[in-house]
């Protein structure tokens, strides 16, 4: 299981300064947290359209190797500026491709393909979410067959969902678990497959969010999905993953996570009888399971409704 960390975004305007001024010891730290905290990968966001981004690459990719030794995502809408950090960092590198606003892929298979290292496609072409069917039918027909031609073999092929926002198009926010499941047991060869968690709770209101991340990551996982980008410093988040991983639930709220599992898993919905009423936290997730799965309409205050 790839737990990657996210917290290098240079879109982050106080991230994106502070990489602009090398701020040496700032990102130094953020990756040996996010490492120490459990992240066996992680990412490097360049973010989009960003001036001097092979040089600020280059510098992330050195600096963080001189900390840790781990593999990088790195994510941008620049080749030329993904390849100078492809040749920075140590052989431990995927190319990402799957910001929204690529358009053309062949840059990155190129890339990918001339310095030998993983890479991460989208099913969804320029961040637009598009029903499961045709995210399968892109996947299998397009994706992996471009990326074996250009010489990947496929356990380097990564294929990004889609999380998308669950304020903006709710009946997605299924859909993509459903796009993983499906995925894992229809295409062969089966790429990997990669979700960035954050996106789901972009937003929402604030007290929704653990909830949500906790609740969603517990699906993705159910679903089968081989790695999730995510914010491990978050210690809800980091907790509700090893209740899940582990098994090793440590109240009733746990055990209410692992039904989400073992129900998700099994392609059944929650029964209402798993969850104590008159339990808050139980019911917050309750309502969180039922709005993610498109059987409550989201508000901002849906856990009081």
């Amino acid at each position: 299981m790839l737990l990657i960390g996210n917290q290098i975004r240079l879109s982050r305007p106080p991230l994106a300064s502070a990489a602009s001024q090398r701020f040496e010891l700032l990102f130094k730290s953020l990756a040996r947290r996010q490492v120490e905290a459990g992240a066996n990968w992680l990412l490097v966001d360049l973010g989009p359209q960003r001036k001097d981004a092979a040089e600020d690459l280059e510098w992330l990719v050195k600096t963080v190797h001189d900390e840790v030794t781990i593999t990088l995502a790195l994510r941008g809408d620049d080749p030329a500026a993904l390849e100078a950090g492809v040749r920075a960092a140590r052989d431990m590198v995927l190319v990402d491709a799957t910001l929204p606003g690529v358009e053309d892929l062949q840059p990155y298979l190129d890339l990918a393909a001339r310095h030998g290292t993983s890479i991460a496609l989208p099913a969804c072409p320029q961040g637009l979410p598009l029903p499961t069917d045709e995210r399968i039918e892109r996947v299998i027909t397009d994706l992996v067959p471009r990326a074996l031609e250009a010489g990947l073999s496929i356990d380097r092929v990564y294929v990004d969902p889609l999380v998308t926002a669950l304020t903006c198009d709710q009946p997605m926010v299924p859909a993509t678990v459903e796009t993983i499941r499906l995925l894992k047991v229809g295409a062969e060869p089966a790429p990997n497959i990669i979700a960035h968690l954050d996106d789901v709770s972009d937003g929402a209101a604030d007290a929704a969010r653990p909830y949500i991340g906790q609740a969603y990551v517990t699906m993705l996982l159910a679903a089968g999905v081989d790695g999730v980008a995510v914010n491990c410093l978050d210690p809800g988040l980091a907790d509700a993953m090893r209740v899940i991983l582990q098994r090793d639930p440590a109240n009733a709220y746990d055990r209410l996570l692992l039904r989400l599992y073992d129900v998700t898993k099994a392609e059944v919905e929650m029964d209402p009888s798993f969850v104590d009423m008159s339990d808050p936290e139980q019911v917050k997730l309750w309502k969180t399971v039922r709005v993610l799965n498109n059987q409550l309409l989201y508000a901002d205050s849906y856990l009081f409704a």
